[in-house]
């Protein structure tokens, strides 16, 4: 009788800790939350490890919107989450903590409770509380395309399921603006300086791969063939005041670049230099101002010309590699160039190798340092004069150690 009144017992404890291993908040979790009537749409993306959870948040109520960091942890059928840090802010708002029940009927799983500011200075405060109620959005499973008959396609990687931050820097860059500034100059005004055959070929060739295989929208992408100074001055300031902080920005250059022993300083020769005056020329300086005066979040300038290599406040190639995501967090100002303090020949290995790792490229996230790395010994091996390209941080223009991360089309 007595082993009997123990049973019912044990198989609650039982069916009770089965119950608690069912929580699973991994995933993108949609609804509202609330403040003084105010209905504000929130989204989060969890990630949970055992009892640990971390994740990201995001509001968004008329103009007002931010994005946030989450951590958290799981005891029992409560989430404990907490706002540590921002992506971005705009308008009002401020951190919080928050404690959730969770549930699961099967068809639908819901995270509802409240949050609120708390005595630490970096929450809202005290007494500043709201609902907030979220259900889980269930992934699509997406098939794998089947060729057509007669075809192989090339596929898209695709970002394995577990694979939390992969997933959330795809969404992220999604939703922002990719601009290319793109400059060609082969033909010259001045008939002391040679003319070049191959410029706008590549850089055409670049602006495609950019519009096809990369998230750079075609209105986004300015094409320059053979300008003159003052309209790569005037295409600088365009940029200068249309490209905002969440936004990348590509410069690409080909076209002559010439060296001054006396000044210790690299020049960009527009269509209308001539060699026996610098007013025309454009310098590494100018470009460096404007590198680091433009608004961006990751700003990659990409020169192909003589002496590019003049650029780079060190001359040494960067070579530290980060996670893509860590790399993203922070802001940079990098080149990645075709040459040291040399001349380079008219018919460029380095834009070839480059235009065609980047076409050929299936990962969804490719950061401009892979990039590098993935042509820098072909470039070597094959130029006619040795030609070692470059990658690094510009100096004094607000580089903190991050990249510029391409996005590949279809990833999302």
């Amino acid at each position: 009788m007595k082993n009997l009144s123990l049973t019912p017992f044990f198989i609650l404890l039982c069916l009770s800790f089965v119950k608690a291993q069912e929580v699973d908040i991994s995933g993108k979790w949609t609804g509202n939350s609330y403040f003084l009537g105010t209905q504000i749409f929130t989204e989060y993306e969890l990630h949970q490890e055992g009892n640990s959870v971390i994740g990201f948040g995001t509001t968004k109520n008329g103009s007002d919107s931010s994005k946030f960091r989450l951590v958290g942890e799981i005891k029992g059928q409560k989430i404990f989450l907490k706002g540590v840090e921002y992506v971005y802010k705009v308008g009002k708002g401020c951190l919080s903590k928050a404690e959730f029940t969770y549930s699961n009927s099967g068809s639908m799983a819901t995270i509802n409770g409240r949050w609120k500011g708390t005595m630490e200075l970096t929450t809202c405060p005290p007494g500043v509380a709201g609902r907030v109620d979220l259900f889980h959005k269930k992934e699509l499973m997406v098939a794998e395309p089947v060729a057509q008959s007669g075809t192989s396609p090339q596929m898209l990687q695709s970002i394995h399921k577990d694979d939390f931050e992969g997933t959330e820097l795809v969404n992220a860059l999604a939703d922002r603006k990719y601009y290319a500034l793109i400059i060609a100059v082969e033909d010259y005004n001045s008939p002391d300086i040679q003319d070049l055959d191959n410029p706008a070929h590549d850089a055409v060739s670049l602006s495609k791969t950019l519009n096809e295989h990369y998230t750079f929208e075609k209105e986004n992408t300015l094409l320059l063939h053979n300008p003159n100074r003052s309209e790569i001055i005037t295409a600088f300031d365009e940029l200068a005041s249309k490209v905002k902080e969440r936004d990348n920005l590509l410069i690409f250059y080909a076209g002559h670049g010439i060296w001054d022993e006396r000044l210790q300083q690299g020049f960009w020769l527009p269509s209308d230099a001539t060699l026996d005056s610098k007013a025309q020329w454009l310098s590494n300086s100018t470009i460096r101002d404007y590198v680091g005066g433009i608004d961006s979040k990751h700003t990659l300038l990409i020169t192909d010309a003589c002496f590019s290599g003049s650029i780079f406040k060190e001359r040494a190639v960067f070579n530290n590699s980060k996670a893509i995501l860590e790399m993203y967090k922070l802001p940079s100002r990098r080149a990645m160039t075709s040459g040291a303090l040399k001349t380079v020949p008219d018919k460029s290995v380095f834009i070839q190798y480059l235009n065609k790792n980047l076409a050929r490229n299936t990962h969804p996230l490719l950061s401009a340092e892979q990039l590098f790395q993935s042509f820098k010994v072909a470039v070597i091996n094959n130029s006619p004069n040795g030609q070692v390209p470059q990658y690094g941080p510009i100096g004094q223009v607000g580089d903190e150690g991050g990249d510029f991360i391409f996005l590949k089309r279809g990833s999302r």
